[in-house]
């Protein structure tokens, strides 16, 4: 009887919501210097990693229908090709998106946008991730097993076009639990505030903790163990092959037939490896922290959210980078 009534008075209360909740003007949320800030440092961001990651698919792009010295495109090219891809994704959409919502504070968009946009948000966040993912297993297969890897030429275009799809597939459920709730003013006449929400799309708390649980563990646990995992091996032979014969390596060859160019290219994946694990952990550690506790907000200054929350737009921008520093 007690679940009954609860669910009962969360039903009214979303339908409360849902027909303009009264709300108190005082509490309504505004732009502060920090969120000021945060969005001058946003579109600085954007603008930097949309420069660097377009200049760069460009370069890939002539690489691609020249073919380089005659030859079909590597590998790690193509890999990077839709990395890079993914990146300017994210970059489009998530950067101006967070920017304009945090000078907006409210959703003035409708609800169409509303989900729209939620959806488009979780694709170009899981599409970098998933193709991280892929690079890994591909260097990683490169050292553990060449030769399959070398006669077996869809099983890159496979694991790409997988990461692709489950990113759309994966972002599918923003369109449905993302909806427009409206507050009113005290009086309950005239609405003062819009936004984009998921508020009561789930029948039970747990609904949502399994969702938020899911959606946190597709976008940062699995492809962080997966990457631990192969960059791990990567890193392993690296280190064995190092030490072995350093002037075989001036040869362009060491013991273990790894030539110089795929050294530096293992190289190169450990360093996105670590450029992924490094600006996205603090993003998702203030995410699952406010889960748990969404007190934390009064506890951690504000001005400290926005910079760590900043911290991951870092990754677009130093991808490029990283390619353009073991590529001289």
């Amino acid at each position: 009887m007690a679940s009954n009534a609860s669910l009962e008075q969360d039903q009214n209360h979303c339908s409360a919501i849902n027909n303009s909740m009264p709300l108190i003007q005082g509490k309504l949320p505004t732009l502060t210097l920090s969120g000021k800030i945060r969005v001058i440092v946003t579109f600085f961001l954007f603008l930097l990693s949309t420069a660097f990651n377009a200049s760069f698919l460009l370069k890939l792009q002539k690489w691609t229908q020249k073919k380089e010295r005659g030859r079909k495109l590597s590998r790690m090219k193509i890999l990077l090709k839709h990395l890079t891809l993914a990146n300017l994704l994210e970059t489009l959409i998530v950067m101006p998106l967070d920017g304009m919502w945090n000078v907006t504070v409210q959703w003035y968009a409708g609800e169409l946008l509303c989900k729209v946009l939620s959806y488009l948000k979780l694709f170009s966040m899981y599409a970098p991730a998933f193709m991280m993912v892929v690079i890994s297993l591909d260097r990683s297969l490169a050292i553990t097993r060449p030769l399959a890897v070398q006669n077996n030429s869809k099983l890159e275009q496979s694991m790409i076009g997988l990461a692709w799809i489950l990113s759309v597939v994966l972002a599918g459920p923003q369109l449905y639990i993302f909806r427009m709730i409206y507050l009113a003013d005290s009086s309950g006449q005239a609405e003062v505030f819009s936004q984009c929400v998921t508020h009561c799309s789930f029948l039970q708390w747990w609904h949502q903790a399994f969702y938020n649980l899911f959606t946190f563990s597709c976008l940062f646990i699995f492809p962080l163990l997966i990457m631990l995992i192969c960059n791990g091996k990567i890193i392993f032979t690296l280190t064995r092959v190092l030490h072995q014969d350093p002037r075989k390596l001036q040869m362009n060859q060491s013991k273990n037939n790894i030539p110089r160019a795929r050294l530096r290219t293992l190289k190169m994946t450990v360093a996105f490896a670590m450029s992924f694990i490094v600006c996205w952990t603090p993003y998702y550690v203030l995410g699952i922290w406010y889960w748990f506790d969404p007190e934390m907000l009064n506890r951690v200054s504000e001005p400290v959210n926005h910079f760590f929350f900043l911290f991951a737009f870092l990754n677009p921008c130093f991808d490029p980078l990283i390619y353009g520093y073991f590529s001289l």
